[in-house]
C-alpha cells in the first residue's frame, strides 16, 4: 500500500454535513461507550493543469450509549461529512486504482481535521469523555464496494 501523504497534498476541505443529536442530558460522571466509524470514499476528478487530483468523502458517525445499556439504544449520535481534494505534488502519476487501494493512508491527516471540527460539539453536549483517534491503530481490511471502514 502506498503512503499517499508522500505524494499528495490536501488542496481543499469542505464540511458538507454535521448532524448531532443528544437524546438526554448526560451527567458529568455518567459512564458511557462510544463507537466511531469512519468511511472514506474516493472519487476521480479531472486532472488540473496536468496534475492528478482526487476527491475523498470522509463520513464519520459517532454513536454513544450508557455502559450498562444496549449499544443499539443511542444516547447520542453525531454525523460529520467532509469533502476533501488531494493533488499529487511529486512522483510518477498515481492512477485512480492505485489511489483507491491506498486511500486509507490519508486518515493520518483526516482524523485530526475531523477531531478539530467535532471537539466543540462534544464539549457543548457535555461529552468531554469522547476522544477520537488521531491515527489508525492497525491496518484495516478494505470493503468490497471500494470503500474502507476505519
Amino acid at each position: 500500500m502506498l503512503d499517499l501523504l508522500d505524494r499528495f497534498a490536501l488542496a481543499h476541505t469542505q464540511l458538507t454535513r454535521l448532524n448531532a443529536d443528544l437524546k438526554e442530558i448526560v451527567p458529568a460522571d455518567q459512564s458511557y461507550r462510544a463507537k466511531v466509524e469512519l468511511k472514506l470514499t474516493p472519487r476521480e476528478l479531472q486532472p488540473d493543469q496536468g496534475v492528478n487530483q482526487y476527491q475523498v468523502t470522509a463520513r464519520l458517525i459517532c454513536r454513544g450509549s450508557r455502559a450498562a445499556d444496549d449499544p443499539e439504544e443511542a444516547l447520542f449520535e453525531i454525523e460529520l461529512v467532509m469533502q476533501t481534494v488531494y493533488r499529487q505534488f511529486q512522483g510518477e502519476p498515481v492512477s485512480f486504482e492505485a489511489f483507491s487501494s491506498s486511500h486509507a493512508s490519508l486518515t493520518r491527516q483526516l482524523y485530526p481535521l475531523i477531531h478539530h471540527q467535532l471537539q466543540p460539539v462534544f464539549k457543548q453536549f457535555g461529552l468531554d469523555q469522547v476522544k477520537l483517534p488521531y491515527d489508525l491503530v492497525k491496518p484495516q481490511e478494505s470493503a468490497t464496494d471500494g470503500r474502507q471502514l476505519h
